[in-house]
């Protein structure tokens, strides 16, 4: 076996296995801090695709029932003609989701809902995704913007597959652009909704605030499903599999499930929607041939097409190549029927066996999607009988198109990426957002490719597991005379529930030889106007009196004061009420100025604050702007109820 585990992995493999065998039923499962062994398909963060997906499929009424099909044809979504001996399931039936099943997974009621997969180069981390949809804005053609009313990882609940996010809502129509009535999405956006989205990049956490892209409409000629990526890596089981209770699909369906030894490589297409022949049925394990080609280049320069499963190629001297078959499917073992039901996520394995150099001669996938080979559709397909009669009239998605796409290889795991946190929330450096740990010792390691999966305890105590480097609990020292700043994210829970006090969480860093300690106060607006609680006095920055009402505001608010020894890294809370705008006010205690986020109301008029990131700021906290390295403290915040 590749993966050989010490005595730190103890409390890292406790935490999959519990993960694991969780069996809620409900989406919001998923949203535990695990990012196990997954992908890297790019070298930054950003949107692959963020496309409609299809219309009106999630939350039908009556779906569940004794006239199902009945009900399918009224709601106007596709359904599969199946011999009934076979037993189907519904997912079998129809890619569309009950009202009574939908609203349960998800907690609320989903009637009709639309569909969009954001598909990201870097795994999202869980814990930082909000289930209610918040972290995303969607453009429309009509130019209003929407936010989800629901956002969850499912069907891509691997702990190896949390690079794709698939939002729901109320997001358009399938009448095409041009013709009267037509609503669909043009663009999606990741928005600061207060607990900003994150990713797991090769270095650690990354900040995913401001990431968008246009998006594509499936009910358009030319616009069906396609591959974004593929992958190659040594293969390996880890982050195989993910919570059994919403991802029964997903257990033992691995390429060593499927093929044993066989599975010598895996090469991983990762797709823009989830692929079906039809829009219902399901790829199976022998399907290669029918939609995907193989494309290796010899040492002389000639092309070689890999066309079929159980068929060794040689690859000019370079050696033999087979494509041993499709993984990442339904669990193994299960039957080769039309009944069949595969996991129905954005990644299909293609597990290979062959000579290392002859692996390393492959160039490219290619979908030829007609001539003989079948297209795909996302799961707003037409079905396998879309003609019989009293079905649902459509319009259904399209097919797609012929395409290629070049492989990348990882034969050393390099672009592979682990944070687990067994023990909760551990403390981050407010800088760069990466964890903050003392090294205990290597926990996994991979003897083939030699990646390591390290593990970490946090000042707090708290155990961690990553594949990167964790920072130091040492305040970040940045370069000084920076040029470039900012306005910062204050805290805005102006919106917030009035009967509910908020919580704002993060970590504080100090790197400065004066003292200074920070207080919050209440403003008005995001100009910084302040109400004087002894007064009522309505004040700007710079306006007389200023300074003092705003520090009367701050001592308004129960344990307001945070202070911290130079040169260290500390988590703080700080409880406040809800309805109102807070902003930072900082006291230098060596000096005895108060600077503010507003250069108006500070002593010598300068920005003492730029932003780093979503919730995120630095400071100078000396008069003239000091060394302008905006580290003097740096403060990271999210917030919570």
């Amino acid at each position: 076996m590749a993966l050989v585990y010490s005595e730190w992995a103890g409390p890292l493999l406790e935490t999959i296995n519990a993960d694991i065998a969780n069996r809620s039923t409900l989406a919001s499962s998923l949203l535990t801090p695990i990012v196990y062994g997954a992908d890297l398909f790019g070298d930054e963060a950003k949107f692959l695709t963020g496309n409609f997906g299809f219309d009106g499929y999630i939350g039908v009424p009556r779906l569940m029932g004794a006239n199902a099909e009945q009900a399918a044809a009224e709601f106007n979504v596709a359904w599969q003609t199946i011999d009934p001996t076979l037993n189907p399931t519904l997912r079998a039936l129809t890619s569309a989701g009950g009202l009574v099943g939908a609203s349960g997974t998800y907690a609320t009621r989903l009637m009709l809902a639309d569909t969009m997969p954001l598909v990201f180069s870097f795994p999202v981390l869980p814990s930082y995704l909000d289930a209610d949809g918040s972290d995303f804005e969607v453009t429309l053609s009509d130019g209003t913007t929407v936010t989800p009313q629901i956002a969850g990882l499912m069907p891509n609940l691997e702990h190896n597959e949390r690079q794709t996010v698939v939002i729901m809502g109320d997001f358009g129509n399938r009448t095409t652009p041009g013709n009267a009535g037509a609503k669909y999405p043009i663009s999606v956006a990741i928005v600061n909704d207060g607990t900003p989205l994150q990713m797991i990049g090769r270095s650690g956490a990354v900040d995913a605030v401001g990431l968008s892209i246009d998006s594509s409409n499936s009910y358009v000629a030319g616009n069906g499903p396609r591959l974004v990526s593929a992958k190659l890596n040594l293969y390996s089981d880890l982050g195989e599999g993910g919570p059994v209770g919403v991802g029964a699909a997903s257990q033992n369906n691995s390429g060593s499930d499927s093929y044993g030894d066989q599975a010598q490589y895996r090469l991983r297409l990762y797709t823009s929607a989830g692929f079906s022949p039809d829009g219902i049925a399901s790829l199976m394990p022998n399907d290669f041939g029918r939609f995907f080609q193989l494309k290796a280049t010899t040492g002389s320069g000639e092309s070689v097409t890999i066309t079929e499963t159980g068929v060794s190629y040689a690859i000019g001297n370079q050696g033999m190549v087979a494509v041993v078959g499709l993984a990442d499917l339904a669990p193994a073992g299960t039957p080769l029927n039309a009944a069949y039901v595969e996991d129905h996520d954005n990644y299909y394995d293609v597990i290979l066996e062959g000579d290392r150099n002859a692996i390393k001669s492959l160039s490219a996938v290619r979908m030829p999607s007609g001539n003989g080979y079948s297209a795909v559709y996302n799961p707003g397909g037409p079905g396998n009988s879309p003609n019989a009669p009293g079905a649902a009239p459509g319009p259904f998605t399209v097919p797609s198109q012929d395409h290629s796409i070049p492989i990348s290889f990882d034969l050393d795991g390099a672009r592979q990426v682990t944070f687990v946190e067994s023990d909760g929330a551990v403390l981050r450096n407010p800088w760069n957002l990466q964890p903050v740990g003392r090294l205990l010792g290597t926990a996994v390691e991979d003897i083939l490719t030699g990646q390591t999966i390290l593990a970490y305890i946090d000042p707090q105590g708290r155990r961690f597991f990553s594949s990167f480097e964790a920072s130091s609990s040492t305040a970040t020292d940045l370069p000084g005379q920076r040029a470039q700043l900012s306005v910062i994210d204050l805290i805005d829970i102006s919106d917030a529930d009035a009967e509910s006090d908020v919580n704002v969480s993060g970590s504080f860093s100090r790197s400065a030889a004066d003292v200074s300690v920070l207080q919050w106060y209440s403003v008005s607006d995001d100009k910084g106007t302040v109400v004087d609680p002894l007064s009522g006095s309505i004040l700007k920055p710079g306006e007389p009196g200023y300074a003092e009402a705003a520090g009367r505001r701050a001592d308004l608010i129960s344990d307001n004061t945070l202070e911290l020894t130079n040169s260290k890294i500390a988590p703080f809370s700080i409880t406040l009420e809800s309805g109102a705008i807070y902003a930072p006010l900082i006291i230098n205690q060596t000096s005895g100025e108060r600077y503010f986020a507003f250069a108006a109301a500070n002593p010598d008029k300068l920005v003492h604050f730029t932003g780093f990131g979503a919730n995120g700021w630095g400071m100078e906290d000396g008069y003239g702007g000091g060394d302008r390295d905006y580290d003097d403290l740096i403060v990271r915040f999210s917030l919570g109820v």
